[in-house]
């Protein structure tokens, strides 16, 4: 048995009848879910109480997937490129510092906002090239980062704030659509693994 799934799923199903009683009992002023001008206060209570429903169905057919499975091969550890790792984010790191720091010190008459966005781009996408040169596996999370941060002062830029949330839904898309060929090739994970 899943432990997490169960008590989440207890979690969600209380949150959704303490949801439902307020929405029922409470004035339609006082208890709002504001979707598209309308009040429709029964969404969140239904959403938890599904969600709740799903996750206690599942908490018992989790173990069993788990008990089946092949065991995980042990993580080897290399010292050296752990410590590579630890630079290389270290230096990273004080780059980024400094970057905020011109941000925060330089008015924004001076440089424009989408240089500092590239700029915080170029440090962890620069961060993870150097990874990827010297034998680490790169950090899916800095690359992530990287790309939405460098595709955002292009952006600002060029003037089109407004379209900034789309472009992030498109770059999280494509990350996930390429994710099994990430895995495939072993780019991204824990940097110290050999």
């Amino acid at each position: 048995m899943n432990k997490g799934r169960l008590i989440g799923g207890i979690i969600c199903l209380a949150l959704a009848a303490l949801l439902g009683v307020l929405s029922v009992r409470l004035p339609a002023d006082e208890f709002m879910f504001d979707v598209g001008g309308e009040n429709m206060p029964w969404i969140p209570p239904v959403a938890l109480g599904v969600v709740g429903i799903g996750l206690l169905a599942t908490a018992w057919t989790g173990g069993q997937r788990a008990a089946s499975r092949a065991p995980r091969q042990e993580i080897v550890v290399d010292p050296e490129k752990a410590a590579l790792n630890q630079r290389l984010e270290m230096i990273g790191w004080g780059c980024f510092l400094i970057m905020l720091g011109g941000f925060i010190l330089v008015p924004h008459t001076v440089v424009a906002r989408g240089f500092w966005s590239i700029g915080v781009g170029v440090i962890m996408l620069g961060l993870n090239a150097a990874r990827y040169a010297l034998g680490i596996r790169m950090s899916g999370f800095t690359t992530f980062l990287g790309v939405v941060s460098l595709a955002g002062g292009i952006l600002q830029l060029m003037g089109l704030e407004s379209i900034e949330g789309a472009f992030l839904l498109i770059i999280l898309g494509l990350a996930l659509l390429g994710r099994p060929l990430f895995e495939k090739w072993k780019l991204f994970g824990k940097a110290e693994e050999a």
